[in-house]
């Protein structure tokens, strides 16, 4: 096979994959401007926007991959004024209180270290707000939140035709991690025209001036 004739393979793969990843975002922007599902949205918008009004701390909990979104997501929330800290076992971050808030990422919803960092803080202090995002929230974490979000990701394996898996294009957890990026910088969005900030007040909070 010549040069040209896999840059031409490698494209169609690649391009594959990204087709299917907005495939997933437009699926996810349908099921969650149903009005069975609008109010979650709804609910959480109202939860984080009363959090930074009140000046309350935010806790992110997620573990893996997901984490690192919901990192992104905390970035945009000190650009909004917050106070933010990333859920660990260690014991650098300050105690949390019935004040604040807590949002947990988990496309399972059965991630391990997840639930029992979150079943240890709900034992321990009922936070003021516990938004779930997950793709089940008939799981242990859906169910302890008190606004809980479904996200679809890719839950059986994609096929083109039979004996041909094609789920290798979205591997795992990245149709729900794809979609729960874009849904939480939808968020910051819904939540910076809330509070009439302008792209100017979140860069100067941004750690760089810039």
């Amino acid at each position: 096979m010549s040069v040209n004739n896999n840059i031409g393979k490698n494209k169609k793969v690649l391009f594959a994959s990204m087709e299917l990843i907005m495939k997933n975002l437009q699926a996810n922007m349908d099921h969650l401007s149903n009005l069975k599902h609008a109010k979650f949205t709804e609910d959480f918008i109202k939860v984080a926007y009363e959090g930074l009004q009140k000046n309350r701390k935010f806790f992110l909990l997620a573990s893996g991959r997901s984490a690192f979104i919901l990192q992104c997501f905390a970035t945009r929330l000190v650009h909004l004024g917050a106070e933010v800290y990333m859920v660990t076992n260690l014991a650098s971050n300050p105690a949390l209180s019935r004040e604040d808030i807590l949002i947990v990422l988990s496309g399972s919803g059965t991630t391990a270290i997840v639930v029992s960092l979150l079943e240890n803080i709900v034992n321990t202090v009922k936070p003021k707000g516990i938004v779930c995002i997950t793709s089940h929230p008939e799981t242990i974490i859906g169910r302890i939140g008190d606004v809980t979000i479904k996200l679809k990701g890719r839950s059986k394996q994609d096929r083109t035709h039979a004996g041909d898996d094609t789920a290798i294009l979205t591997p795992e957890g990245t149709a729900f991690e794809q979609v729960a990026f874009t849904y939480l910088d939808g968020i910051i969005a819904e939540l910076a025209v809330k509070m009439k900030l302008t792209n100017d007040d979140l860069l100067r909070k941004h750690a760089n001036g810039t």
